[in-house]
């Protein structure tokens, strides 16, 4: 895979609660420099929200790259990509959303009920529910059995983040809206969504973007594009890097 203008450095941020080292099968073919970063403990503990958590990313790493998150890191990057400090080239977005939470005119999120669920069960149970959400990452992919076995390793190793981190940034997910940032964000962007995603709908269609900005849905993936579609996923990113070098 051949990037001649795009290569350089790629920062990858993970989601919540998980590895950033669970997407190694979309970052390991990158040409140039992999910084990872996990949303975990050390993070979390500095940060009171997902603008905070893209302040102390761009102040790591001003100098030009391409971003790509995960989940929560996706509205981390596109926080960061909006900043216009020159540090984002090109954002790359996978199982994200401009809002976690459903209302009456964003029905591409999770319901407000279902998150009061869960977020009173992971007060309660931190360890029986964060594994309740890594499952539900795979939930509803189109080859099951092969995901969860993937999956497994990291299920084996436990949670990254602390309970009272977990509770932290689950809150930051109530509280960020970023729609209005996702439909001015002036960067490319390339926005990969699972067509099966259990937890959050996809989104693609439903918000206006920009004319840099591309959706794509990969059909039978859920919310975890490191497992079985990984390979799905990178490419769609090459096809992505393809057309912006013939446009430049």
């Amino acid at each position: 895979m051949s990037f001649p203008r795009m290569a350089g450095r790629l920062v990858v941020v993970g989601g919540w609660g998980v590895r950033v080292e669970m997407l190694e099968g979309l970052y390991d073919f990158w040409p140039g420099t992999v910084e990872l970063v996990s949303l975990n403990d050390s993070l979390i503990a500095r940060c009171d929200s997902v603008a905070d958590v893209a302040d102390e990313l761009l102040s790591r790493y001003p100098e030009t790259s391409v971003w790509m998150g995960w989940s929560m890191g996706a509205q981390v990057v596109m926080e960061a990509a909006s900043r216009h400090t020159g540090a984002v080239s090109v954002a790359i977005t996978l199982a994200g959303f401009p809002k976690f939470i459903a209302d009456e005119r964003w029905l591409n999120g999770m319901s407000a009920d279902e998150f009061g669920v869960f977020s009173r069960g992971l007060n309660r149970e931190s360890e029986r529910y964060w594994i309740h959400f890594m499952l539900l990452m795979i939930s509803g992919a189109a080859d099951g059995r092969a995901e969860r076995q993937r999956l497994k390793i990291w299920l084996d190793q436990g949670s990254p983040v602390s309970p009272g981190n977990l509770m932290k940034s689950l809150n930051w997910l109530q509280q960020t809206d970023q729609r209005l940032l996702w439909s001015q964000v002036e960067v490319p962007v390339l926005h990969i969504t699972g067509a099966c995603d259990q937890v959050v709908a996809t989104w693609a269609g439903a918000l206006e973007t920009p004319p840099a900005t591309i959706e794509i849905s990969i059909p039978g993936m859920a919310h975890w594009p490191g497992g079985v579609f990984a390979g799905d996923c990178r490419a769609v990113i090459e096809t992505f890097f393809q057309s912006l070098s013939e446009k430049s």
